[in-house]
C-alpha cells in the first residue's frame, strides 16, 4: 500500500512540475523556466537549433523566458539560426554566380 501512495505522490509532483514549468535545453545546459500559462504544452523543449520561425510557433515559451530574466537563451539560439540562414543565402548566391 505504501508503494501506491508513493506513486500517487510522485505522479502528482511530476504533473505539478509539468503544468507550471518549462524544461528548456539550451547551449549552456538545462534550465527550469516558470510558465506564463498553466497548461501541458512545451513541457520539454530543446532550443539549441531554434530559428526565428520556431520562436513564432512557441510564443508562450519565448514570453516565459523573457519574464524569467533568461533572455540570453533567446539571443543565443536566434543569432545561431540567423547565422545559419545567412550562411545558406551566401552559399546559394555564390554557387549560382559561378
Amino acid at each position: 500500500m505504501s508503494r501506491l501512495f508513493f506513486g500517487m505522490i510522485l505522479g502528482a509532483g511530476l504533473m505539478y512540475g509539468a503544468i507550471h514549468y518549462h524544461v528548456v535545453r539550451g547551449d549552456d545546459g538545462v534550465f527550469l523556466v516558470p510558465k506564463v500559462t498553466n497548461e501541458l504544452h512545451d513541457v520539454y523543449v530543446d532550443i539549441r537549433g531554434f530559428t526565428l520561425e520556431d520562436w513564432r510557433t512557441h510564443k508562450p515559451l519565448a514570453a516565459a523566458i523573457m519574464k524569467s530574466d533568461k533572455s540570453e537563451l533567446l539571443s543565443d539560439t536566434t543569432l545561431g539560426g540567423m547565422k545559419d540562414g545567412l550562411h545558406s543565402v551566401v552559399d546559394r548566391l555564390f554557387s549560382e554566380g559561378t
